[in-house]
């Protein structure tokens, strides 16, 4: 990717990540990095296109974070990815606002790019599942169901952890893996 068309699509990231995307225009962006319109145009089509092309990046990033769980260690490694994916919430609070505040049914394209995101994701969570079961560290469970669970609470989770309503990724990581991992009841 050119310096240049980096450089837009960062600043379409923050401007999406303040405006949203009904009242980020192009002019904006291109006002914002004092570059001429054509100079945008010769790397995206329209607002829908860079703003699609915002949301491949972020997907991007947050997959290149997620570990396969090894077998020897399957709890250590999950642990490590919900961590990982809940500091770099933290450190990028506009990649974290486009994607847990992303307006649903805006665009069939845009919602696909997350939609196919969040099924690797929840695919990741069936197979950490399995492998829990296949160990006997997991209990027989709908994997399915509980895979849906998990990353709903995990969502919600970071809306919580970006609003500040939550005191740290460490929290929230043990709170996560504790309700997962052992649900609410004592014993």
């Amino acid at each position: 990717m050119k310096k240049r068309e980096r450089e837009i699509l960062e600043r379409a990231k923050k401007l999406f990540s303040e405006k949203g995307f009904h009242s980020l225009t192009v002019s904006d962006i291109v006002d914002s990095l004092g570059i001429a319109r054509g100079t945008f145009y010769l790397y995206f089509k329209n607002k829908d296109d860079i703003y699609r092309r915002v949301l491949e990046e972020l997907v991007k990033e947050i997959s290149s974070r997620l570990k396969l769980l090894p077998l020897e260690n399957p709890l250590g490694q999950l642990r490590e990815n919900v961590r990982e994916v809940l500091n770099l919430f933290v450190e990028d609070r506009e990649l974290a606002r486009l994607i847990l505040y992303h307006p649903y049914r805006l665009n069939p394209e845009f919602d696909a790019v997350l939609e196919t995101f969040f099924e690797e994701v929840k695919g990741l969570v069936e197979s950490a599942l399995l492998t829990g079961m296949e160990m006997g560290i997991v209990r027989e469970c709908n994997v399915n169901v509980v895979s849906a669970a998990v990353l709903g609470a995990f969502l919600e989770v970071g809306r919580e952890l970006l609003e500040g309503k939550i005191p740290s990724v460490e929290v929230a990581v043990d709170e996560l893996l504790e309700l997962s991992l052992k649900g609410l009841l004592e014993g």
